[in-house]
């Protein structure tokens, strides 16, 4: 009887701790995007309508930006371990083609980071999230709101921080000159579309990663 009772405790602990940890593998995150002027801390003129939206497919993500001055898309699939990187701004459009490696070497300022998770905490839109602080190379800081107790499978999108356990609720990189804050608007948990992975290079100048490098430097 006594063997039981540890037994059905262990069940009870084992299954609660389970519970308490929500791995995310197909959702729709929306952020809603603020930029302010570090010197000011005013409103960049028409940043109202930036949002970012994040779609997981299982091995599949993408990654959506728009702002008042053009949209940028990356997608990558870690099972075929190759993604690309679609930019439209000022009537110009250019699709960049990635393999694994230049996909990781493109997005390693984020990818990389080494967090320290502080004791504050925050009550954000019903979530209760930590609080975590980095440096980018440049020196630029980054702040990170995060909730422990969700978590997507797939962190190979763009702005994702393998290091921090759990679901970016806000995000503050700030500069310099500008203050970028990511807001998580709205979760969907409805099935994501798997044609929303697949970008027609029709209308793209095509090029491979280091060509983009080089047309970017022009």
């Amino acid at each position: 009887m006594i063997k039981y009772i540890y037994f059905l405790a262990f069940l009870l602990t084992s299954f609660g701790k389970i519970e308490a940890q929500k791995i995310i593998n197909e959702a729709t995150l929306t952020y809603k995007v603020e930029i302010k002027n570090s010197n000011t801390n005013q409103p960049v003129q028409n940043s109202n309508s930036n949002q970012y939206v994040i779609y997981i497919k299982g091995s599949s993500s993408r990654s959506d930006l728009t702002t008042s001055m053009g949209s940028e898309s990356a997608v990558y699939d870690s099972k075929k371990s190759s993604g690309y990187i679609a930019k439209s701004y000022s009537g110009q459009k250019l699709l960049i083609n990635l393999t694994k490696a230049e996909w990781f070497t493109q997005n390693a300022i984020f990818q990389q980071l080494k967090f320290n998770v502080t004791s504050e905490t925050k009550n954000i839109s019903g979530y209760d999230c930590k609080k975590a602080i980095s440096k980018l190379a440049t020196g630029e800081t980054i702040i990170v709101y995060f909730e422990p107790n969700i978590e997507l499978s797939n962190q190979d999108y763009i702005l994702a921080f393998p290091e921090l356990k759990g679901l970016p609720i806000v995000i503050e990189r700030e500069s310099k000159s500008s203050t970028f804050t990511y807001t998580l608007a709205d979760i969907i948990y409805d099935n994501v579309a798997s044609n929303l992975f697949e970008i027609s290079q029709k209308n793209y100048r095509v090029m491979n990663y280091e060509d983009a490098k080089k047309f970017q430097k022009k």
